[in-house]
């Protein structure tokens, strides 16, 4: 005998009233399914993103407004440095590193790029100095050969590099 079979006679073995019973029962029984696997997490789900919209809308205005900045500094950066003075540029900012005094050669390059050659200097400060003048100047390290030394962290390079304008 299978479920179906079962089910069939023991529903025309019920009275008209234990029917009702049990088709209420089914009906509350489905309701609170419904309510607990839909319903429920649904709200739940609402209320945690109704918590959270107003910050996530307030960082999305924080990084329109640095974008903006951002693109305001990169047309300042590209206006205030012609690609002319890229050496002069590199010179100065150079003249600041603790590394100022291995700075062998900076000669411009067409396109208004230039190519630096250096050593021996401290891979760190390069590195630092790298990101400086990427952040702050909007100058960008096209191409660069790096050469360990014998003496541990020191290095010599040549690097090639293009300004604000060229970005």
């Amino acid at each position: 005998m299978n479920l179906r079979t079962s089910i069939v006679e023991f529903w025309a073995a019920c009275t008209a009233r234990q029917r009702a019973a049990i088709a209420a029962a089914t009906v509350v029984a489905a309701c609170a399914a419904l309510y607990l696997l839909l319903w429920e997490p649904g709200l739940a789900a609402r209320q945690s993103l109704s918590a959270a919209l107003p910050r996530l809308r307030a960082q999305l205005e924080d990084m329109r407004w640095q974008r903006d900045e951002v693109t305001a500094l990169r047309r300042k950066l590209g206006a205030s440095t012609p690609p002319g003075d890229l050496t002069v540029v590199l010179r100065a900012s150079a003249a600041q590193t603790p590394f100022a005094s291995a700075l062998e050669r900076i000669e411009n390059l067409p396109g208004g790029k230039a190519r630096m050659q250096a050593g021996p200097l401290p891979f760190d400060a390069w590195l630092a100095w790298i990101a400086t003048l990427q952040r702050e100047l909007g100058i960008r390290m096209e191409a660069c050969r790096v050469s360990a030394l014998d003496q541990p962290g020191m290095v010599r390079l040549e690097a090639s590099f293009s300004g604000g304008a060229a970005q």
